[in-house]
């Protein structure tokens, strides 16, 4: 929305609702539906304030507004309650008029009505747009401030001065003279808190009887409006101009001197001594007279004192250093003053009111005939007389010290007080004799004073009890109270709580929150915070302020208190990198055509290869980039035997608080590559992490290495970077399980910190001529039971161990061997699956020789029978073979022999070669050595009629057969069952 500037401002403020249109008679002004609310204290004061708020009225209520004109009349609107109305002219849009106008389907009847009758002030403006010009009246409600209820420093509080009255009027206020009348009416309207004077009201005022004290005084250098009852009608109406202010606050009633406090009194006289008026003072009477007014306020004294019945003086306030003791004295009757008495009583000598003394020996009548026998005045036995106060007890008061039941030592008297407690005063036994009544002084005086409230302080302070003795030397007896204030432990002191519910200033303000422990001090406290962390360890004190010299001022402050800065952690969160580091990328280098006969350089190849190299090169840092932001981080410390990794398990970072470590991985923010100067193919990954307190931790860096291999190289690295990864993932379980072992056996042992004994030396040599020198592991096993030794020695085990000999030692060795691997197991397993792991495998081992037992002595009955230790297809081969294979005579054989055929007689004496398993030893070779068993021969004798249909691979030319002839190669060939071979024949 854009504006104009405002070239013409102007405001008119109406006493009624609504004023005809100064634009167009034909255009009424349009008035918005609601009216902005102001109290007096917040309504616009000026009309900047007044156009601003006009402004936006109709910039929320009116769109397409180019400019806004207010007429303005010089008026105060806030000085006027009620409802006002301001009228503005606005110039708008054409299009939002008639965009306004069509959606309130009426064709236009508001702020300058239809369609038609806009357009009469439709123009074009400086910058060209369509515009038209509408007037709106824009409502204000000022809403009565109660001057007489607001505080008094609020800008519109009244002016009043005491004693007299404020009273709330609709849009100002007036002062008035209290009436002494509780029913009158004046009396009773202003009781109301809500009250609101009107014209009837003082008209009833004014009606009402009121004495001299009841109005203001005459003249007018001692008050304005002078001789009336209030204000009304005399100053101006508005309480808040500069006239009408000072006319209300030059507005004195008379001060009833009799019904004054003390605290009023002395105000008043400070008062009456800088302004010198008449009618201001107050009664100057004694506590224990009373105090009379007199007919008019303008009378000096305006007031009396009297005595009570019993007692003589002039009633006034004896005056320090001035008047004398009062001495009264009446005679033997008790209430005739003497001669000497009634002179001061006349003159006004005596001050105050005071009980009198009797004369017991005054008044008496003289005898008219003279006589020896004259009475006189004697005091009893154990008491003297005293011209001042009578027969008085030769031994002086005893004064009693009352105990405080809950707190005073009954042995030593002592009165004990924590910090916190309130001291409450017992006061003492007086023990007094004396048969004669006069005026006696009990004084109570305190070491140091003491506060209104709970003691704060730590410290002995005395409270001294004086009963005055004028007839004895010294004047007084006097007894003392000792009171011991001890120290309370603010740490335990909870707020609202005993202690804490009286004295707030024994609660110990530690920044808890931040970790800052209280700490109890002689007389006060302190707060330390945490390691890691630095401040005060307070939270802030408000009731403690500077004192401009660097410390503070008020009640209880705390030891080493610095405005309550609390416990700052400044502590920086740590770092660890987990996974590879280096990360290393393995990627094939492009390259062309490798030939194997070697042959020259081609050049095109090598530079279009050098081409590729290069653009493959500048995509692996977007590459990298780009896989950090897919996966959070997580691609830079997966590996092929971990490929499913979060990004928290790359790194681990930490913050050392007072509440523990804080896991602060999740919060770790993973950096973009950066390229190392003078390194190819290397960039470093930056992780940084901040703290809640702001502490941001150092940063430490991943290397990346991207490795280009030849195709031919890239199976083998890749095996090798699998191979290394699965050895440290196991080098890292066996360092873990190794620390959880010693953390366990630390745990189930004894926790007697000792030190490592020193080693004694260790000979390995063998004990026996046989053994000769030991191994290296038997003498580690000797030297470790040697340090065990002394171990147990130390600990007090002497004589549980002993050094081992070399079968013993080798024992030990093979002992501890098992049990590592026991360990071990345990820590992988657990110890349940353990036990149910070695008993399942001792039960399969137990059934596995129960069958062989039972196949040995059922199954391998009978000369026939034989013991194979592989299967029966197995069998089955061997026996095809041995019928198939043929042995022939050596060359320098006999021709007969040589001549013989198989399945001649002759050939009977050849034996069958013998079986055996192709997964033995030997490997399916058979030893034409072996010895034949009867068996065998019995076997070829029974084949010596079968006629052989066989080839033999070794037959000649000429149909002779010999074992020189090449024969096919016995190729082993894998089956299902590794180890076993066949024969590949030449079919």
């Amino acid at each position: 929305m854009t504006s104009r500037t405002i070239h013409t401002l102007s405001l008119l403020l109406l006493a009624t609702p609504f004023l005809p249109s100064t634009t167009s008679s034909a255009s009424p002004c349009e008035r918005l539906p609601t009216s902005l609310t102001y109290t007096q204290a917040t309504a616009p004061h000026d009309v900047s304030a007044i156009l601003r708020s006009v402004y936006e009225k109709i910039n929320r209520d009116v769109t397409g507004v180019v400019d806004v004109e207010v007429e303005w009349s010089g008026t105060e609107i806030h000085k006027r309650v009620g409802e006002r109305i301001v009228k503005c002219t606005v110039t708008r849009l054409w299009e939002s008029v008639v965009g306004a106008l069509d959606k309130e389907g009426r064709g236009g009847s508001g702020g300058g009505g239809t369609t038609s009758n806009n357009e009469e002030n439709k123009s074009i403006d400086e910058q060209g747009r369509e515009v038209a010009t509408q007037c709106f009246e824009v409502p204000f409600t000022i809403l009565d401030v109660n001057e007489c209820t607001v505080e008094s420093t609020h800008p519109m509080a009244h002016r009043c001065h005491p004693p007299s009255i404020c009273v709330n009027t609709l849009g100002s206020y007036e002062c008035m003279c209290p009436s002494e009348d509780d029913n009158a009416i004046s009396s009773n309207a202003i009781k109301s808190f809500n009250f609101v004077a009107n014209t009837d009201f003082w008209k009833e005022m004014n009606d009402e009887q009121r004495s001299p004290w009841e109005l203001s005084f005459g003249s007018s250098t001692e008050s304005s409006c002078g001789g009336l009852a209030s204000t009304f009608a005399c100053c101006e109406e508005d309480g808040h101009s500069a006239e009408g202010s000072f006319c209300r606050s030059s507005f004195r009633c008379p001060v009833d001197p009799c019904n004054e406090s003390k605290q009023q009194q002395q105000q008043q006289r400070n008062k009456q001594q800088q302004a010198g008026r008449r009618g201001a003072s107050s009664a100057q009477c004694a506590n224990n007279a009373l105090c009379q007014r007199s007919s008019s306020p303008l009378s000096q004294p305006n007031y009396n004192c009297i005595c009570p019945t019993g007692l003589l003086g002039n009633g006034r306030r004896c005056r320090p250093n001035v008047d004398g003791m009062p001495q009264p004295k009446v005679r033997y009757d008790g209430k005739t003053p003497t001669e000497e008495t009634a002179r001061a009583l006349a003159s006004g000598l005596i001050c105050g009111c005071t009980e009198p003394v009797v004369d017991a020996c005054s008044g008496f009548p003289k005898c008219p005939v003279t006589s020896s026998n004259t009475p006189t005045c004697a005091c009893k036995p154990g008491f003297f007389r005293d011209e001042r106060f009578g027969c008085v007890d030769e031994n002086p008061p005893v004064l009693h010290i009352r105990p405080d039941p809950s707190h005073t030592d009954p042995k030593t008297g002592i009165t004990r007080l924590v910090q916190g407690e309130k001291y409450e005063e017992h006061g003492v036994d007086v023990i007094d004799d004396n048969a004669e009544e006069y005026l006696r002084s009990l004084k109570i005086a305190y070491s140091r004073p003491l506060p209104q409230g709970c003691l704060l302080e730590m410290g002995e302070f005395h409270v001294n009890y004086t009963v005055a003795t004028p007839w004895t030397d010294p004047e007084f007896v006097r007894a003392k109270r000792t009171v011991v204030i001890e120290n309370v432990n603010e740490c335990r002191v909870k707020e609202d709580v005993g202690v804490g519910k009286y004295c707030p200033e024994l609660v110990a303000m530690c920044d808890g929150e931040s970790g800052a422990m209280c700490v109890d001090e002689i007389g006060t406290y302190s707060c330390k915070c945490p390691v890691g962390t630095e401040g005060d360890g307070f939270l802030p004190i408000p009731r403690l302020k500077l004192d401009g010299k660097g410390g503070y001022v008020g009640s209880m402050i705390p030891l080493n208190y610095r405005g309550g800065t609390g416990c700052r952690d400044t502590s920086r969160p740590t770092i660890d990198i987990i996974g590879p580091n280096p990360k290393k990328f393995l990627v094939a280098k492009p390259s062309g055509l490798k030939s194997i006969m070697r042959m020259g350089e081609d050049k095109d190849t090598n530079a279009s290869v050098e081409k590729l190299l290069a653009e493959q090169r500048s995509h692996y840092e977007n590459q990298i980039r780009f896989m950090i932001k897919s996966t959070s981080g997580a691609e830079l410390c997966a590996t092929t035997s971990k490929p499913n990794v979060r990004a928290t398990d790359c790194i681990h970072a930490q913050d050392q608080t007072y509440k523990g470590v804080v896991d602060l991985s999740a919060r770790v923010s993973v950096g973009e590559p950066i390229a190392k100067d003078g390194y190819p193919l290397q960039w470093k990954i930056p992780y940084n992490v901040i703290d809640d307190a702001g502490n941001k931790a150092k940063t430490v860096w991943r290397d990346i290495v991207v490795d280009e291999v030849d195709l031919n190289d890239f199976e083998r690295k890749t095996k090798a970077e699998i191979l290394a990864n699965r050895k440290h993932e196991v080098d890292d379980a066996v360092n873990s399980a190794l620390i959880q072992e010693r953390k366990r056996v630390g745990a189930n042992g004894n926790n007697k910190s000792r030190s490592c004994p020193a080693c004694e030396p260790c000979v390995c040599k063998g004990t026996n001529q046989n053994a000769g020198t030991l191994t290296a592991a038997e003498c580690n096993s000797i030297c470790e039971m040697k340090v065990a030794g002394v171990l147990a020695r130390e600990s007090g085990n002497e004589g549980t161990t002993c050094t081992p000999d070399v079968i013993s030692s080798r024992r030990v060795s093979g002992h501890r061997w098992v049990e590592d691997i026991l360990d071990s197991l345990e820590e992988m397993l657990g110890a349940s699956t353990l036990i149910l792991l070695l008993m399942g495998c001792t039960l399969a081992t137990m059934l596995y020789v129960l069958q062989r037992l039972i196949t040995a002595l059922f199954a391998s009955r009978g000369p026939d029978t034989r013991t194979y230790y592989h299967s029966a297809d197995d069998a089955e081969r061997e026996k095809i073979m041995a019928q198939n294979v043929s042995y022939y005579r050596s060359p320098s054989s006999t021709k007969e022999n040589r001549q013989s055929t198989p399945g001649s007689g002759a050939a009977s004496s050849v034996p069958l070669p013998p079986t055996a398993s192709l997964s033995s030893q030997r490997n399916g070779v058979f030893s034409p050595h072996e010895k034949r068993t009867n068996k065998v021969g019995a076997q070829s004798q029974q084949r010596q009629g079968e006629t052989s249909q066989y080839s033999s691979p070794f037959r000649t030319e000429d149909g002779t057969d010999s074992i020189y002839q090449t024969m096919p190669p016995i190729t082993p060939l894998r089956n299902d069952n590794a180890g076993r071979y066949n024969l590949r024949s030449n079919n």
